[in-house]
């Protein structure tokens, strides 16, 4: 790896094979190797350039002056206008559990604003990064710095780990001018730009807007015409015969370089939220995503759609799982087929059930609040009574997903929902592409919700018409980009498919096999990542004492694992374990 160097010594890094730029009195990592620009390639980002007026740390620092930086750090002040803005900067700092106030005036603390006119107030002595709340407010923010500006829409990608990008799509705004001082860049796009003279740095993306129409919107998925008339027939649309709903289910979409972009658009956001914190304040600590000893998770979740695949394709799944020791959740309709105590034993005790509606019949999504909340409190209730266990978990007949059925299943007594996809090739319902963005889980209308993280195996081989060991290549493939995020590998696999049966059950097994030998990941179930999920987000910072720490049990602070970031550079952030 190229040597660390103080960016004051030599000048910018020009050149063809550059993959870094570095200005004034940074001290970060600089150029790729050709060897070190990881196995996806096709993701890479040219000429990243990156600034900072805080001096990071050598990486010989021991853990001693991680806590003496770390008493020195003053919580992230969020400002916005409104009640809805600042929630979406509360996700930004609680999906990395950084130590953050709202609207406070601490004093030195670097201030994270959505407007000029929000953080006018701001003391000169702190940080002021403004990511501008749309084009009016971009335009007013130059303006008043005397700043030129430029719109257009450019692909942003920066990089998360080593070898590993994220990116996203969108509007960029950039200024322009004098007084303006590039910090971050993104091949030609200027991406965090500092105010010479101030403490102000300025992003060009609305990262507010970007989460709310990815996320949120995204969360809402209109039902096609076709899927309409579908639904309305006299008989389930099940009743068609299969190799004619997925004729009418396929489609061309690329599965090729844009998955990446498309699987995770909100990380490329929550990296440039923190990255600009980082350039422009220096230090500042955080919570990992898992447990000591761990840096990414799997999930193996089943959907099983009728009776072959209770009671034949699920013996060939489980016979997988059991020799390489991993549990699996299980999600199962309690009306549409007979359930037999034995093949249900056999599920909980290989792992957990959740429910899957009652009928399975896509009919779901079209009821009202109240339909929807008696016909998922009679699914739990079915099953419960069935296997004499809580069901906690849930997930909709063809990922189907909207927020008043994430308000359904909060009040049916489910704990968490997994009915939405990071992203899918071709909706059955919407009948395109869909999807919201992220692969990590997130909280939304008083439930938690749990992405599918990775396509799932009806999609790829019945949808793409992908073969089965072509389904298990671009599967790994995208698990290893999901490790270097650190992020939680989520399958949907279903037994009534091909991994179900006898000639595939050796593509399933390598599948699995590279995960169970990984001492570095977690293997959970929905339920235990729902668990541990929630146990990180009630923890939080106690700051302003010698001694910080974090806000939760004895027993929680021994299995969470705290850092502090320190940089950002091209290999992602650079981080130092803290005690």
């Amino acid at each position: 790896m190229a040597q660390r160097i103080r960016a004051g010594i030599l000048p910018s890094l020009q050149g063809p094979d550059s993959r870094l730029q570095v200005h004034r009195t940074s001290c970060v990592e600089d150029v790729f190797s050709n060897s070190e620009k990881g196995i996806f390639a096709h993701i890479s980002f040219e000429r990243l350039a990156s600034n900072s007026d805080a001096n990071s740390p050598s990486e010989t620092r021991g853990k001693a002056l991680a806590m003496i930086q770390i008493s020195r750090t003053r919580p992230v002040v969020l400002k916005s206008d409104s009640d809805t803005e600042s929630n979406i900067l509360r996700e930004y700092a609680d999906f990395w559990k950084i130590p953050y106030e709202l609207n406070s005036s601490t004093k030195g603390a670097a201030i994270f604003a959505t407007g000029n006119a929000t953080a006018s107030d701001a003391s000169r002595d702190s940080p002021l990064i403004i990511s501008p709340n749309g084009m009016k407010e971009a335009g007013r923010i130059a303006r008043s710095y005397g700043l030129g500006i430029s719109v257009r829409n450019s692909l942003i990608s920066l990089p998360a780990g080593p070898g590993t990008n994220v990116s996203v799509r969108t509007d960029v705004c950039e200024f322009s001018g004098p007084d303006a001082e590039p910090l971050l860049k993104s091949g030609n796009t200027q991406v965090l730009t500092k105010v010479r003279g101030e403490r102000v740095y300025l992003l060009s993306l609305n990262l507010v807007g970007e989460f709310s129409k990815r996320v949120y919107d995204g969360f809402e998925e209109t039902p096609s015409w076709k899927f309409r008339m579908a639904t309305r027939l006299p008989f389930s649309y099940s009743a068609i015969p299969r190799f004619v709903r997925e004729r009418s289910f396929r489609t061309k979409e690329d599965l090729g370089e844009s998955v990446y972009e498309k699987l995770a658009p909100v990380e490329c956001l929550r990296t440039l939220f923190l990255a600009s914190l980082v350039i422009s304040s220096g230090p500042i600590p955080r919570i990992g995503f898992w447990r000591r000893g761990k840096s990414y998770a799997l999930v193996v979740s089943h959907d099983v759609e009728g009776a072959s695949g209770l009671e034949r394709g699920t013996v060939q799944l489980l016979e997988v799982e059991r020799n390489l020791r991993i549990r699996s959740s299980w999600n199962l309709p309690s009306d549409r087929y007979p359930l037999s105590v034995h093949s249900l034993d056999k599920l909980k005790n290989s792992g957990e059930i959740g429910g899957h509606d009652t009928k399975h019949d896509g009919r779901l999504t079209f009821l009202n609040i109240d339909e929807k909340i008696r016909r998922l409190g009679e699914c739990k209730n079915r099953l419960e009574q069935l296997i004499g266990r809580e069901v906690r978990g849930f997930r909709a007949p063809l990922l189907q997903h909207s927020r008043e059925l994430a308000e359904s299943a909060t009040r049916a007594g489910f704990d968490y929902d997994s009915s939405c996809p990071s992203w899918e090739i071709l909706s059955p319902t919407s009948l395109r592409a869909h999807g919201v963005g992220t692969i990590f889980p997130f909280a939304i209308n008083g439930i938690l919700e749990i992405p599918v993280s990775l396509p799932q195996d009806h999609q790829l081989i019945r949808i793409a018409r992908q073969r089965p060991s072509a389904a298990v290549d671009l599967l790994l493939r995208l698990s290893s980009w999901i490790r270097g995020l650190a992020g939680p590998c989520v399958l949907l696999v279903h037994p009534d498919y091909e991994f179900g049966m006898p000639e595939h059950q050796a593509e399933y097994r390598r599948l699995l096999e590279g995960f169970s030998k990984d001492p570095e990941c977690e293997i959970m179930t929905l339920g235990e990542l729902s668990s541990w999920w929630k146990l990180r987000s009630r923890a939080s910072w106690k700051m302003g004492d010698s001694h910080p720490g974090l806000s939760t049990g004895a027993e929680s602070q021994e299995e969470l694992r705290t850092e502090l970031v320190t940089g950002y550079g091209s290999d992602g952030f650079i981080t130092e374990p803290l005690p």
